[in-house]
């Protein structure tokens, strides 16, 4: 009995020893092994970006930029930091020998410092003095550079997409041609308000990343060869050579993704203070539209009660304006790849797109208002206006207005069997070849910053955070246009955010316990500036450069006390990111060591009652 019970103790050590080992071992030969648990699979590269990685036909070097020592007190820098590592790693193993990854830890005042800088990446000046690199930096076989200058916390939702989108823009030999049209000056021109040259439109910076896009006139007479897709925004005074034009290339086969309006208060705007030369606010397509089965009425704009979108009213607090809305859910078609996957996109003023009952072609809604929307007159619209003017009368109709449409289908001409007068074309196309590909859009106010992103500079950078999905909708529309969707799906994943709430939650405490702490040293750091600058004003014999001894005394006294406030300061925020730092250690000895140590507790608590049951 004794040799049993023996026995069955040294089995059960040596139980526990072989477990501890084979978790050693699985970290050590599994390090690189990952499993996604995540819903929508987040952290598992999608499909689009294995394709991208896949078809590359000549290498890519990618340079990770991250300074170590210099994030170590930056938890949240560190965390995420991981996560760019993993995914590039991911990325590198998919993309084999045609992906090469390198990390540098760029050194003050070394050769990596020099090379970071070279590449345009921006070093962030920390507290402590130190600079803190973290962005990336890629190049191809002809040293053409893409660069991710600083990864961005308020970014990580898109952190495969632009990974994706930076291989992607080196793989490319050549950018495909996208025609603009554009009836607005969506470069900046003049802005009557500020009185300051405007910024030029994000939209188009986004575009030029993808596409080599051309600019033709309202007034052009014909489209360059080259051009392999149109994007047209509010069409309005075309020349008929350009409108003819417009019609043969799209017959033709050519994709166009045309954005019309009833009310751009872009135009409005613009048109202020210009008596003499008014831009019209109403787009003008309608012979072409008609061609294609589809009407806007100009008169009309789509107001959503259950859509409208927060602004600021003249009285200072926030109004409901139903004239801005924002679409979401299922107002957004899931059976379209233009659309699927968007979060949401904002309107301003969009009017409604009616199909006509003898279209020829098939015309589907992929975007839509709300039951709890109506029509109203596109001429109570105006600059600047008090949002709750809209409301009163306000009567939702219970239908639902079309604000973007996809046409699919063999279409007729708009100028018959003949080309117009004027215009001799031998090669007149009075129907389509092939079934033609068309999204037409009613609104391009959607197009202009203030509804889809926060635009500021970072360190001499302009960085650009979308807060609606617009701008993917433009990409997304023309990618399709032009046979591509591997970065569609990327796009649409980077919707999903899907927060540690626990996490958020202790840190949510943690930071309140030192929020008491911070603004009451916050206010005696502004009290003491005070003191300092009323005793530096002040003077003998009325001049105030001649200090005496004593308010001389005082100073130094005032400003001793700043930076003994100042090192209280940025010990409070210490310790803090300390907290922060300890949480994500717990966690990680929870979900690393503690689990398999229960498992393996619990495996030799079984083993141990079986024994002892055999040796009863």
């Amino acid at each position: 009995m004794n040799q049993t019970k023996l026995f069955s103790r040294w089995g059960l050590a040596l139980v526990a020893v072989i477990a501890l080992a084979v978790i050693a071992l699985a970290n050590t030969l599994l390090s690189g092994a990952r499993v996604d648990l995540t819903k929508n699979n987040l952290y598992t590269l999608s499909d689009g970006a294995k394709n991208i990685l896949r078809d590359l036909d000549e290498p890519i070097n990618l340079y990770f930029f991250y300074s170590r020592e210099a994030a170590s007190d930056v938890p949240t820098i560190s965390t995420y930091a991981a996560r760019v590592r993993e995914m590039l790693r991911a990325m590198e193993d998919i993309g084999g020998d045609q992906v090469r990854l390198t990390e540098i830890d760029p050194e003050p005042f070394s050769e990596s410092e020099d090379r970071a800088a070279e590449f345009g990446l921006q070093g962030v000046p920390l507290d402590a003095g130190e600079t803190l690199y973290f962005g990336l930096a890629g190049t191809n076989s002809v040293d053409e550079v893409q660069t991710i200058p600083f990864f961005q916390l308020n970014q990580e939702s898109l952190l495969e997409y632009d990974l994706a989108k930076l291989i992607y823009q080196l793989s490319q030999q050549f950018k495909p041609t996208l025609g603009l049209i554009s009836g607005l000056d969506m470069g900046g021109g003049f802005d009557p308000q500020t009185m300051q040259p405007g910024r030029e439109w994000m939209i188009l910076d986004q575009l030029r990343q993808f596409f080599d896009l051309r600019d033709i006139e309202p007034d052009a007479e014909s489209i360059p060869e080259d051009v392999e897709s149109l994007m047209i925004v509010h069409p309005a005074g075309l020349s008929e050579a350009l409108l003819y034009a417009i019609d043969q290339f799209v017959l033709a086969g050519g994709g166009a993704l045309v954005f019309v309006d009833p009310f751009a208060e872009t135009a409005a705007q613009g048109s202020m203070g210009m008596a003499d030369d008014p831009k019209p606010t109403s787009s003008d397509l309608a012979r072409l539209l008609g061609a294609w089965g589809l009407s806007m009425d100009t008169q009309q704009v789509v107001v959503d009660g259950a859509n409208a979108l927060a602004v600021q009213s003249r009285g200072g607090a926030p109004s409901y304006h139903l004239g801005l809305i924002g679409l979401g859910g299922d107002m957004l078609s899931q059976d379209d790849v233009v659309t699927q996957g968007l979060d949401a996109v904002n309107f301003g003023y969009a009017g409604a797109l009616t199909a006509a009952q003898d279209a020829s072609l098939e015309i589907t809604p992929i975007i839509q208002s709300s039951a709890q929307s109506a029509l109203i007159p596109a001429f109570r619209i105006q600059p600047g206006m008090d949002p709750n003017n809209l409301r009163r009368g306000f009567s939702p109709t219970g239908d639902r207005y079309a604000l973007a449409v996809r046409l699919r289908g063999n279409a007729p001409s708009a100028y018959g069997e003949t080309p117009p007068e004027a215009m001799e074309n031998p090669d007149h196309l009075s129907e389509s070849a092939e079934p033609i590909n068309l999204v037409v859009v009613a609104d391009t106010d959607l197009l202009r910053d203030n509804l889809w992103v926060q635009v500021q500079s970072f360190f001499g950078q302009t960085m650009a955070t979308p807060f609606a999905s617009n701008g993917d909708l433009a990409i997304n529309a023309v990618d399709n246009l032009l046979g591509s969707s591997d970065l569609i799906g990327i796009r649409a994943r980077a919707s999903f955010s899907r927060p540690f709430e626990v996490v958020e939650q202790l840190k949510r405490r943690a930071e309140g316990r030192y929020l008491d702490t911070e603004q009451e040293l916050q206010a005696a750091l502004r009290e003491t500036e005070r003191k300092i600058t009323e005793l530096q004003s002040q003077g003998t014999d009325g001049d105030a450069f001649i200090l005496t001894p004593e308010q001389q005394d005082a100073i130094e006294q005032f400003r001793e006390e700043k930076l003994r406030i100042r090192r209280q300061l940025r010990d409070v925020q210490h310790e803090l990111n300390k907290d922060i730092e300890r949480l994500g250690t717990t966690l990680k000895f929870i979900n690393i060591g503690l689990v398999p140590l229960l498992l393996a507790l619990g495996a030799l608590v079984i083993g141990w009652r079986r024994a002892h049951r055999r040796a009863q």
